[in-house]
């Protein structure tokens, strides 16, 4: 648990929010409720530390497909996601060297979907480029982008790993 005074007020909101949720009957008075549950998951976004290690990261991009799955299947969706990129960690770390170009061309598919969906930009970039490598048995190419690649793979995970699973509104 962190102490950071920012994050333990936003902890709190977020447990005022989830108490006065049951308390609220009109449409109204839920459709503000809901804003407001937004309006704090957006502070917490800027909350979190910066993805120091993506060169370009649409936070935006992230946040929308978390809002897209509910809050009732983002924490699923967040360790999903985690265990999608881990595996393809994995699967970059064995096919890199020797190179096996089957494992790097199938890691780097699931790589471009995953870091796109979830805004790391610049990971998808290199996802896309060292795929193509793959599909030219480009030996040099791939490892002079392994390392970058799993750099910001590595700086993905944690920052999927960090984020908080949306609060829960009963209606």
């Amino acid at each position: 648990m962190t102490s950071d005074p920012r994050s333990i007020a936003l902890a709190d909101l977020r447990k005022a929010i989830l108490a006065l949720a049951p308390r609220l009957q009109g449409t109204d008075d839920l459709a503000d409720l809901s804003q407001l549950q937004a309006a704090t998951d957006r502070l917490s976004q800027r909350a979190r530390p910066a993805a120091s290690g993506l060169r370009d990261y649409d936070p935006q991009r992230f946040q929308r497909l978390l809002e897209l799955t509910g809050p009732r299947m983002a924490g699923t969706l967040l360790a999903h996601l985690v265990d999608d990129l881990s595996n393809c960690r994995t699967i970059m770390l064995a096919g890199a060297d020797p190179a096996d170009w089957t494992a790097l061309r199938e890691g780097t598919h699931v790589l471009i979907s995953l870091a796109g969906s979830v805004g790391a930009l610049s990971l998808q970039a290199l996802a896309e480029t060292l795929n193509a490598a793959a599909h030219r048995q480009d030996s040099s190419t791939v490892k002079a982008l392994v390392p970058d690649l799993l750099a910001e793979l590595e700086a993905l995970i944690d920052l999927v790993r960090a984020t908080p699973a949306p609060a829960k509104i009963r209606s």
